[in-house]
């Protein structure tokens, strides 16, 4: 999330971020690894470059999922969290939809404001629904 978000703010998204985003992984690691592994790695690389290249459709899904919500006017912490949940329930197979619906509201609770969470969990299972009816057919 940091990455897009840094990523979408106009900044490098860089390797300096990559840093910082790694050394919080290995903070959370209860083994004796030093750094993320290279899955983790190719993770992070594959989730950003996933959220970039699927940008216009993504903020498309959002928009409609949104009602009375202009993807411009919502706070940039909540879009982030949308792009990021909303490709993982689009896009990748391996992550279940309640799963990155969970994790997103986590991450909104953690980052965002009061609220933030019940709104993006509204978005999210909007296009939960709509993206697995589609799907279905």
């Amino acid at each position: 999330m940091q990455l897009i978000f840094e990523k979408m703010a106009g900044g490098q998204g860089g390797e300096e971020t990559l840093r910082m985003i790694y050394e919080e992984l290995s903070a959370e690691q209860t083994s004796d690894a030093s750094e993320p592994t290279v899955e983790e790695k190719a993770w992070i690389q594959a989730v950003l470059l996933g959220v970039l290249s699927h940008l216009d459709e993504l903020d498309e899904t959002i928009a409609g999922a949104s009602k009375n919500w202009a993807v411009d006017r919502m706070p940039k912490v909540d879009l982030t969290i949308l792009r990021l949940a909303a490709w993982e329930i689009m896009f990748e197979k391996e992550v279940p939809g309640p799963v990155a619906i969970n994790e997103a509201v986590e991450l909104a609770n953690t980052y965002s404001d009061e609220g933030s969470g019940r709104f993006i969990n509204g978005v999210l299972g909007t296009i939960l629904r709509q993206w697995e009816g589609s799907t279905e057919q």
